[in-house]
């Protein structure tokens, strides 16, 4: 006990212990002359800076708080994950009824948004496409409208990316599948895009998963996109700001018809699916911000 008060009154004694806030003194000394001269920065500046720093971190603390309420719902939302089982038998108990074409040209006008309303109801009707009869899901269909797409966004308003592969998945693969469950899968295998929908790559990486072959389309003439049609191939077409999305939306262009025009598939809206479009427009329409093979896959088993 001694000792030690022994060292410790030494040590205070010692003046090689001022050194160091001598230091720190003379260097805040230099930094308020050097501000003084040269002025790099104002009052103004520093409390720019710290409100900037202020925002980021509010940022980076929301971001990791809608990360962790991902994480601990996610095992909820698997449990809303619909029985494909279920809804095949609804198709396989009487003949499926094809969706109805009004033999008329879809326009700019008669474009029907993905932001309009969806109603609570079942859809339960067939396509014809280049590939042969496929099954048309809508996102806001009542048997999954209201499943949340990684545990967060609702389908029916984020959904149309898992929607649109479905279709192409459940009606030309070995491999029965709902909107839910794409949308289950692209958020397991991290294609879950935050109030965002779908990252691009989940169209390549999900078809390929499930055994079908695709391939960006990156002559996108219209006279090349109608010769993949008319060989045999099913289009994914991620359609740009204008009248079809404010942001962007999946939507399947599926026949080439015998005028030119082109018959399609839009998961957010099912009168879209009963006119015909000019392709040209359809083509002029899709994004021009776009990675992964986008804006435009041709897919076929």
């Amino acid at each position: 006990m001694d000792i030690q008060k022994s060292n410790i009154k030494r040590k205070t004694k010692d003046p090689s212990r001022l050194l160091i806030p001598a230091i720190l003194a003379c260097a805040v000394v230099l930094l308020a002359c050097l501000y003084i001269a040269f002025e790099p920065f104002t009052l103004d500046d520093i409390r720019r800076g710290a409100k900037s720093a202020g925002v980021k971190a509010k940022e980076q603390f929301t971001s990791l708080k809608e990360d962790l309420i991902f994480r601990a719902s996610s095992s909820k939302s698997s449990l809303q994950t619909i029985d494909a089982a279920q809804y095949l038998s609804e198709f396989q108990s009487d003949p499926t009824p094809y969706i109805s074409m009004k033999r008329e040209q879809g326009s700019v006008e008669s474009l029907r948004s993905e932001d309009e309303e969806t109603f609570d109801q079942t859809y339960l009707f067939m396509l014809d496409t280049s590939l042969g009869p496929m099954i048309y899901f809508h996102q806001g269909d009542s048997r999954w409208g209201d499943f949340l797409y990684g545990g967060q966004d609702p389908l029916k308003k984020y959904g149309c990316g898992p929607t649109a592969v479905a279709m192409v998945i459940n009606s030309f693969s070995q491999n029965p599948v709902s909107p839910a469950d794409l949308a289950q899968w692209s958020a397991e295998n991290g294609y879950y895009a935050l109030h965002g929908g779908s990252y691009h790559s989940l169209v390549p990486d999900s078809l390929e998963a499930y055994g079908l072959s695709v391939e960006s389309v990156t002559n996108r003439t219209p006279e090349y996109v109608a010769e993949l049609l008319d060989s045999g191939h099913i289009l994914v077409a991620l359609m740009g700001q204008g009248t079809f999305t404010k942001k962007g939306h999946f939507v399947l262009i599926t026949k080439l018809l015998e005028n030119g025009n082109v018959s399609i598939a839009d998961p957010a809206n099912y009168e879209n699916c009963t006119m015909e479009w000019d392709l040209e427009l359809l083509l002029s329409e899709l994004k021009r911000s776009y990675d992964h093979g986008g804006p435009l896959w041709a897919v076929k088993p």
